[in-house]
């Protein structure tokens, strides 16, 4: 089966499951998991479908955030790494969120008791917060990707600038001992590295499928953010050649 072939395919079946993991995926098509992982990328980057831990749900944040909001959380592994994430917050800090699955999420759950202010460049999860009194809200402008829901661009390098953060809490796509950080993205990887300038502490959470992960544009070296929160034991294989950071 021809790449287009199966492209098509996968948003056929998505169209009547709504939502869907990599192995049936691969199961249903007789092709490797890898293959599958590429096509979604693929389709996500064209705005056709939302990649989400393991798997693909239909194409819209407020989709996901709304109605499949059960469905993505019913992964243990993400809850792990939210609630760990969560232990990091304290009263009167400054933290700044990117946009992504697991931080808007994360967002959603933060204690309502904690008085924090959150810098985001994320629109769905500034919306988020609309129910957290004690959290004041600064959202970044500039250039607004409607398929990544982000804002980015020289206004948002420019506002970005102006903060100082206790922590940054940055998503991404893949991390790997020797290729470092890396995301799909090229203009949201500058980004990042100028939120990454202005947090005293950076702090990336990694399901274990990323790690090993290498994407097309690099943000960092490994050994230049601060934490690496996963949903493995600290004594995981996978994370050996990681010992120099804080592991949570």
């Amino acid at each position: 089966m021809l790449k287009q072939e199966r492209q098509a395919k996968i948003l056929e079946i998505l169209i009547k499951a709504k939502k869907i993991n990599f192995n049936e995926l691969s199961e249903l098509l007789q092709v490797s998991y890898d293959s599958i992982r590429r096509d979604v990328i693929e389709l996500e980057d064209n705005g056709l479908l939302k990649k989400v831990h393991g798997g693909v749900v239909s194409n819209s944040y407020l989709n996901i955030l709304s109605g499949q909001r059960s469905d993505v959380l019913k992964s243990n592994d993400l809850e792990v790494i939210i609630k760990k994430s969560l232990k990091l917050l304290k009263n009167n800090q400054v933290v700044m969120l990117d946009g992504g699955t697991t931080n808007f999420f994360m967002a959603e759950q933060i204690p309502k008791n904690l008085n924090l202010t959150v810098i985001t460049n994320s629109p769905p999860l500034a919306m988020a917060l609309n129910e957290h009194e004690n959290i004041e809200v600064i959202l970044i402008g500039g250039k607004y990707y409607k398929r990544y829901q982000i804002s980015l661009g020289i206004e948002a390098h420019r506002q970005v600038k102006n903060f100082k953060t206790d922590l940054y809490f940055m998503g991404i796509n893949g991390i790997d001992v020797n290729k470092g950080i890396s995301i799909r993205h090229y203009e949201e990887s500058l980004l990042k590295q100028s939120m990454m300038a202005v947090a005293d502490r950076v702090v990336c959470g990694v399901i274990s499928e990323k790690i090993g992960i290498v994407e097309s544009y690099k943000i960092c070296d490994f050994n230049k953010i601060h934490s690496l929160v996963t949903n493995l034991t600290i004594k995981d294989p996978l994370l050996v050649g990681f010992r120099g950071l804080e592991i949570l």
